[in-house]
């Protein structure tokens, strides 16, 4: 998906496009790598989406990220564990907005051992760790490659199909959330179209994406000639 990013945006095939946010290209690479084919073609229509978040605003997306991974994800793992419903609601959270008073230093230990106590898988609390250890150090883009980890690794665990699963759900709309951001100040990037178009003819635009350029670009659809 990234690579298509940066063809739409007139660059050279790259999977880290200037026109992309680092921290959106992590979370995206990460969970493009991890699904099934029919899965990424989902991604698909995303690519239009984040061109042009390189705006300066990795800090504030990687923070949404842990936020929503560290309040929602990881709560939601709780109860499938089957904590009670007091325990869930009484885990530690992270404020909406970006606190640097907020001592997160202990997060790591406290929720790995809560989730110890009720039997979350083991792979879970360590990319929790990995996620909050990373935030310390003031890596955004490890932020979101965690974040996706932790996503994947959720979804992996519950046996419900991908269009089902809540936490494939989630990382899908955490996309969206994290190009909102910004947005109203950012100007439009343009989409290559006749790019895209050659890229399309040598091959280089993979087959399976066809049908949703076509859809989401329709004058990239060449029209039948008339006599």
């Amino acid at each position: 998906m990234i690579s298509l990013v940066a063809v739409l945006a007139g660059e050279r095939h790259s999977d880290r496009p200037t026109t992309a946010c680092p921290v959106l290209t992590a979370f995206a690479i990460r969970i493009n790598d991890a699904i099934d084919c029919d899965s990424r073609q989902d991604l698909k229509p995303i690519a239009a989406c984040i061109m042009g978040t390189n705006d300066g605003r990795e800090r504030e997306r990687a923070w949404v990220l842990i936020r929503e991974a560290v309040n929602d994800v990881f709560a939601r793992i709780m109860e499938d564990a089957g904590a009670p419903g007091n325990v869930v609601a009484d885990l530690p959270r992270l404020p909406l907005e970006i606190d640097y008073s907020f001592d997160i230093t202990a997060l790591p230990n406290n929720l790995c051992a809560v989730g110890r106590a009720y039997g979350v898988s083991r792979g879970l609390p360590f990319d929790i760790r990995y996620l909050l250890r990373a935030l310390i150090r003031g890596s955004n883009a490890r932020v979101a490659s965690a974040a996706a980890n932790l996503m994947l690794d959720s979804a992996r665990s519950n046996d419900m199909a991908t269009a089902q699963n809540p936490y494939w759900t989630k990382a899908i709309d955490m996309f969206s959330r994290l190009c909102a951001i910004g947005d109203a100040e950012r100007a439009p990037v343009p989409v290559h179209e006749e790019r895209l178009m050659a890229d399309l003819n040598r091959g280089r635009v993979a087959d399976a994406g066809h049908p949703i350029l076509f859809w989401l670009f329709p004058s990239l659809r060449k029209e039948p000639k008339t006599a």
